[in-house]
Formats: structure tokens, sequence, C-alpha cells
């Protein structure tokens, strides 16, 4: 599995932003308006997607499509 397609896909419909539109280093907050609530959304359906359970801590380092990413490489390879 592309981890980094199917995060794209779930940020995509969480955001309603397409695809091509997102950047990667963009802040989810600062650029796209994203609150806490819709940052959760991203992490529930991360984690159902990979099966994984992130640790909370982490969620605040959750703030880019590329951290997004490394974390959920982090755990998937573990």
């Amino acid at each position: 599995m592309d981890t980094s397609k199917e995060i794209y896909k779930i940020v995509s419909e969480i955001i309603g932003i397409s695809e091509s539109e997102l950047d990667p280093n963009a802040s989810f907050m600062d650029d796209y308006g994203l609150d806490s609530l819709r940052a959760l959304e991203i992490l529930a359906a991360v984690e159902n997607t990979f099966g994984i359970i992130i640790n909370p801590e982490r969620l605040r380092e959750m703030t880019s499509l590329v951290n997004v990413i490394k974390i959920v490489d982090e755990y998937v390879s573990a």
C-alpha cells in the first residue's frame, strides 16, 4: 500500500480540496484553516486505513501532509 497516496486521499476528502491542489508542506491550520476536530478526523481516518494506533502526543506534529506521511511511515514500518 502506498502510504502517501492513501494519505493524500484521506486529507483531500476531509478538507475538501482535490489531491492535485494539496501542498505537501502547507500547514493544515494556517493554510487550510483546519480546526482541531478536523485534525482528529484525519488522525482517526489514518489509523483506520493503516490499522495503526498513533500516540496522541504525536498529533501536534501532524501539521502538514509531509509530517503525517512521515509519522505514518514510522508506524507502518515498525
